[in-house]
């Protein structure tokens, strides 16, 4: 205000002196000088153009006046080509632009030294205005001259002085500039040169350093586009933080710096697959929102880089509400750019690469037609020689590509190598974007050869796969997927051509993918899943070795989400669907090499992954304890600490809660819970895998958290043998495993595979399309039941009996695959020699295990405490209309076990965190309510208790019970499969139950009659006290359930389904 108060008074005062003055008086001309400079004074505190003009204009009349004094006239032509270029440069009066150049170059012809004008300052603001004239014309000799200028004035600059940093930095600016026009690296490299000349001789406290940092930084980044270097992403990186440092929250800069670090920890993501500079990029980019004012000019950009980082998240971790949030942030970002705004094409660009991301999850063909019609805009939008058209080709050939996998119409295969044809030829070699290119034009030109059968194509995606591959710079995270692909392709090249050598280039790139260290766990699992087709199809020697590196790559895999939430998202995902069978494939091919114990491993090692991945953090560590107690006390700590990251709920996975929308309609303040986890999921993993390493360096602990051996699993029959039944689509086999003998082998028909597949099937759609005690499905039932017994049944009993396995004895079911769907415990009827046709479940005592480790697990002595002498039980009870015998059903128990040993929580009290609460007391608990599934989110299935409250499935998972015995489940689906992508999985509320510490579970594999809970538990806790409480164990409690199903079965009116329905799990 001081200096605008200034301005106005000596204004006033000069025009003062003016009208005194004859219009031809000699002194008139300073005079006006004068008053054009309190024009400009007064302009630089208002803004206002009306001062600008009249500067302009007073100093122009005082040139023509013309003073007697000649340095004066010097410095009035000094101010006003100053004053030209300012009202150029913020008012865009391009109209002034030549005058500007014209007088500063006559400027610099003039005895500047008279008027005290430093020449080097008039040849700088002279290359500044030939930079924006080749800005607004293009003019190449304007960026010549500018580049030559300021090489001759940066030699007339003290080293290490301010002018010398600002002549040396433009310089820097001019060589950028001429990149931009040129696209030669080496101006590039020039401009860095004198970036870093700069920031070598500012000290580390000068106020325009982060200035200079903030230049090299943005420049190292260009140079990385175009050569690939990681170098300079890492540079850039330590240059924006360096630049962070000096911006408090309040500075104004501070929103772009972070934007731009951002945008260097996702460019450098993409080059190492390291997640944690993904999550840094996100956390920025939210912070930057939260930042940015609304209508900001770079609003648009930001959304998109958010959009651009979640799609990454949700390519490493599968998770759909990234793709959602990146979508919606997408379409924000298009909503800023109307149609003429530089940046619609890539908000369309982006937008329709989430939408093929979509298309690509949901398998919905319709999901594709936006996306293709958005990438056609964005196409046509970019001229032929735009840089950024090469990016439009290869995303709409992708969407051409998946569009083609639905219709199979080779139009679309033939558009997209058209369009990557035009794109392979406008990038240069080693620009980033080469490598995608050349490495779907190959793919392209294998399906058209598929078709056509030409040779040509053949040999040109050959040749383009192998320049793809060879355009991958050391250390780039999607190394392993190219050679998988190139790999896969070669298999069905060898398939037309018979070439042995095709064969074998195949097999040792799979093998190469599957050992490359830089790529992603489940990058090299696709890949190591490729070589076992390729390998098992051909009878490859190399087979057994490609489904252990596959194996043991799958744990690590799966364990690269933080919570199981994310996990089961991963091996849910349709991408990954091949590689469910992963371990029942090994299986198969170790069966068909007569190597049965490895069989049985590899079962182990891949089926129910998210239960062995925790279980494997409640290791026994007693005999650790023995040996080293302060390491078991440290194994112990981490590992509670893993769990509870692991089992967090759904709400706190991922929470996206925003705190509201700004002006422009953006969701801002989302809270990112995702990350959190991950990173501490990520610290502590590294903590324990330390800490392992410690305690197999013990003596006698050298197979410590390693893949269980035979012998070990082998002991899961100690108590009688264990069913195994593979299901392979290459060959299905039954095993059985006993203690202390070699495993028996038992064939299977050659299509069993696909009558088993179509058994499950039917079952599953007649149970959802008919109600309870239905006679359609009592028939599908019975009629599947009749198939088992062939299949399964008949061939088990009489191979138990060659082996001298008595009729009563007990055995366990191990089910892979959709088999775990069906009732195998009932199959029949069975022909014996007594010619008494009875169900399996009539001849044996039947009970399911998920796994081997999961039965051994329930064995005595393998867990940590155990209760004794009379059980004291927990039920649980919660009537409703549609449920009226739960009282009489818990007062019927409570008669037969005795009310003293007895807890009984209902009505009100019934709340998941006091039934938590009270099963630490009880070592046998009875549940008697509704059980409710939540297909697609089996962690949410759960025991429906007080007020609609649920006690989930995972809430019970993270219980830690090493005293529980017996849990009897008398509620609907408790025992059912609510993810048909994931039967070997095997997540049910009976299997939750099991993993929290009960040794023995019943439960059930569909909807149950309410009036069967009150029958069944009567005659159970019956058999179960005959002999009274003391005598009661849960050991008897296959034999107690299979005495109350039988009397239930001899009730008048019992449908098959209702008794079918029990089921014993454990010990």
């Amino acid at each position: 205000m001081d200096s605008l108060n200034d301005a106005n008074s000596q204004l006033k005062r000069w025009q003062t002196i003016a009208s005194t003055l004859p219009f031809r008086h000699p002194d008139r001309a300073l005079i006006v000088h004068n008053i054009a400079t309190c024009h400009m004074s007064h302009y630089q505190a208002t803004q206002q153009k009306g001062d600008l003009d009249q500067a302009i204009v007073g100093y122009a009349e005082a040139l023509l006046r013309g003073m007697n004094h000649p340095p004066m006239n010097i410095s009035t032509f000094d101010h006003l080509t100053r004053a030209l270029f300012t009202r150029f440069h913020d008012f865009g009066a391009r109209e002034d632009l030549d005058h500007i150049i014209s007088y500063f170059r006559h400027l610099s012809d003039l005895p500047l030294e008279v008027a005290d004008i430093k020449r080097l300052n008039v040849l700088s603001v002279l290359a500044d205005a030939l930079c924006s004239r080749f800005e607004v014309g293009g003019r190449p000799e304007d960026i010549e001259d500018a580049t030559s200028l300021l090489r001759h004035v940066i030699t007339m600059a003290p080293p290490g002085t301010d002018h010398y940093h600002l002549i040396a930095s433009k310089l820097a600016n001019t060589w950028k500039r001429k990149y931009d026009q040129t696209g030669e690296l080496e101006d590039l490299t020039k401009a860095i040169s004198h970036y870093r000349t700069v920031l070598t001789s500012c000290s580390l406290d000068h106020p325009s350093r982060p200035f200079y940092l903030d230049k090299l930084a943005v420049v190292l980044m260009s140079r990385f586009e175009q050569s690939g270097d990681l170098s300079d992403v890492k540079d850039a990186a330590t240059l924006f933080q360096e630049s962070l440092n000096f911006r408090d929250k309040e500075h104004p800069e501070r929103m772009w710096v972070l934007m731009n670090l951002a945008s260097v920890y996702h460019t450098r993501l993409r080059q190492t697959g390291d997640s944690e500079d993904l999550e840094k990029a996100i956390n920025q980019y939210r912070e930057v929102l939260l930042l940015c004012p609304p209508g900001h000019e770079d609003k648009d950009i930001l959304l998109m880089n958010l959009g651009n980082s979640l799609i990454s998240r949700f390519e490493n971790f599968g998770r759909m509400d990234c793709l959602e949030e990146a979508t919606s942030h997408y379409r924000a970002a298009l909503c800023l750019c109307p149609r003429g705004h530089p940046h619609r094409q890539d908000a369309l660009t982006g937008l329709s690469h989430a939408m093929y991301l979509r298309c690509r999850r949901t398998r919905r063909m319709e999901d594709l037609e936006e996306p293709i019609k958005l990438q056609r805009e964005s196409l046509a939008l970019t001229p032929s020689r735009h840089r950024k058209r090469p990016d439009m080709l290869f995303n709409l050939s992708l969407s051409l590509k998946a569009q083609y996998n639905w219709t199979r119409d080779m139009g679309h295969i033939e558009e997209g190598i058209e369009h990557l044809y035009e794109a392979s030829k406008s990038v240069k070699s080693g620009h980033p974007l080469s490598r995608p290119i050349f490495h779907l034009l190959a793919r392209n030109l294998l399906c058209r050869f598929r078709h056509s059968g030409a040779d040509k194509d053949m040999a040109d995606a050959i040749k383009h796969y192998r320049t793809s591959i060879s355009l991958i710079p050391e250390g780039h995270p999607e190394f392993s997927t190219s050679l998988s692909d190139f790999a896969s392709d070669l298999r069905f090249i060898f398939s037309r051509t018979g070439d042995a050598e095709h064969l074998e280039e195949s097999i040792a790139l799979s093998r190469s993918a599957v050992e490359y260290p830089f790529s992603s766990a489940r990058h090299r699992l696709e890949a190591a899943q490729n070589w076992t087709v390729t390998a098992h199809s051909t009878g490859h020697s190399s087979t057994l070795t490609a489904y252990r590196k596959a194996l043991s790559l799958l744990q690590r895999a799966i364990d690269l989400g933080p919570t199981v939430q994310t996990r089961h998202e991963y091996i849910s995902g349709r991408d990954i669907e091949h590689l469910r069978s992963l371990s029942m494939d090994a299986a198969s091919y170790a069966i068909e090499s007569r190597t049965y114990e490895e069989a049985i491993e590899m079962l182990e090692q891949g089926r129910a992954l998210l239960w062995s991945g925790m279980r494997s953090l409640r290791t026994p560590l007693e005999h650790l304890h023995e040996v080293e107690n302060s390491l078991a006390d440290e194994f112990a700590e981490i590992s509670q600490a893993l769990e509870a990251i692991i089992t967090t709920t759904g709400v706190r996975d991922f929470v996206q809660t925003p705190a509201g929308t700004d002006d422009d309609g953006v969701a801002t303040g989302r809270k990112d819970t995702f990350a959190r986890d991950l990173a501490e999921k990520r610290r502590l993993s590294r903590e324990l895998e330390k800490v392992v390493l410690r305690i197999q360096a013990l003596p006698g602990f050298e197979n410590f958290w390693r893949p269980i051996p035979f012998r070990h699993l082998q002991t899961a029959a100690m108590s009688g043998p264990v069913v195994i039944i593979n299901l392979s689509i290459y060959h299905s086999d039954i095993l059985i495993v006993r203690s202390n003998h070699p495993v028996v082998h038992i064939p299977t028909p050659t299509n069993f595979f696909d009558r088993v597949t179509n058994l499950a099937h039917q079952l599953s759609e007649t149970r959802k399309s008919y109600r309870l005690e239905s006679k359609k499905y009592d028939r599908v039932l019975r009629q599947t039941l009749e198939e088992l017994s062939e299949l399964v049944g008949q061939p088990v009993f009489e191979r138990l009996m060659e082996l001298g396995i008595p009729e009563q004895s007990r055995i366990w079911l191990c089910p892979t695959s959709v088999l775990a769907s069906l009732p195998i415990h009932a199959a029949g009827p069975i022909s014996s020699h007594t010619n008494v046709k009875q169900f399996l479940c009539d001849i044996y005592v039947c009970s399911y295990t998920p796994s081997l480790s999961a039965l051994i697990a329930s064995r005595p002595g393998n867990l940590s405490g155990s209760a004794s002498g009379q059980p004291s039980l927990l039920i649980v009870g919660q009537p409703d209309e549609s449920l009226p015998g739960v009282g009489s059903e818990t007062r019927s128990i409570e008669c037969l076990v005795g009310s003293g040993s007895v807890t009984r929580i209902a009505g009100e009290v019934a709340t998941p965190e006091n039934v938590i609460a009270h099963l630490p007391m009880h070592p046998w608990v009875h549940f008697a309510c509704h059980g409710m599934l939540q297909p697609g989110r089996p962690f949410e299935s759960s025991f429906l208790l007080q007020d609609k409250t649920h006690l989930t499935l995972l809430r019970i998972a993270k219980s830690h019970l090493p005293t529980a015995e017996l849990a009897f489940l008398a509620a609907c689906h408790t025992a059912e499969l609510t993810d048909d992508g994931t039967p070997d999985e095997v997540l049910h509320l009976t299997a939750a139950m099991q993993f929290s510490g009960f040794r023995s579970v019943i439960g059930t594999m569909w909807a149950m009659v309410d009036e069967d809970g009150q029958d069944l538990s009567e005659y159970f806790y019956g058999k179960m006290f005959a002999a009274g409480a003391q005598d009661a164990s849960y050991e008897k409690s296959a034999r107690a359930l299979r005495h109350a199903i039988q009397k239930l079965r001899a009730k008048k009116g019992v449908s098959l389904e209702r008794w079918v329905n029990f089921v014993h799990y454990g010990a």
